[in-house]
């Protein structure tokens, strides 16, 4: 039931300036992934992936952003078919600003821990 309101609240949120330019399918998985790698399905967790998605479809239309995804997933490949990817500079520079946005997104959309008050400690600076 709980994951079925994230996806719902997911689905539903404003999406950045390029988001029309994106497949919802691709936003939706893109959240999910990023959450997952954050470790859940949690609130924080959320916030923080759509925040990154948002910068992502800012600074990256849709087709960049797939082509740089598929080279920088393929870069590491072996062999003379692979040289096709790897030896590729529009690849290398597309894999580049895919890492690079990524990156940014990362350092502008930090993970937020929830503080309680309660476990916050007073401090008297006159000591």
């Amino acid at each position: 039931m709980n994951k079925r309101i994230i996806l719902a609240t997911i689905l539903f949120l404003p999406m950045g300036i390029n988001a029309g330019d994106y497949p919802t399918e691709a936003i939706v998985r893109n959240v999910i992934d990023c959450m997952s790698e954050l470790g859940g399905i949690t609130d924080p967790n959320l916030y923080t992936c759509i925040c990154r998605a948002d910068y992502t479809m800012e600074h990256m239309k849709f087709a960049e952003y797939n082509d740089a995804g598929v080279f920088d997933h393929n870069k590491g490949l072996v062999g003379d078919k692979a040289g096709v990817v790897r030896d590729n500079e529009e690849a290398k520079a597309a894999s580049k600003k895919y890492e690079t946005t990524l990156s940014e997104g990362e350092k502008n959309c930090p993970v937020v821990k929830h503080l309680d008050a309660a476990t916050i400690k007073k401090t008297d600076k006159s000591e």
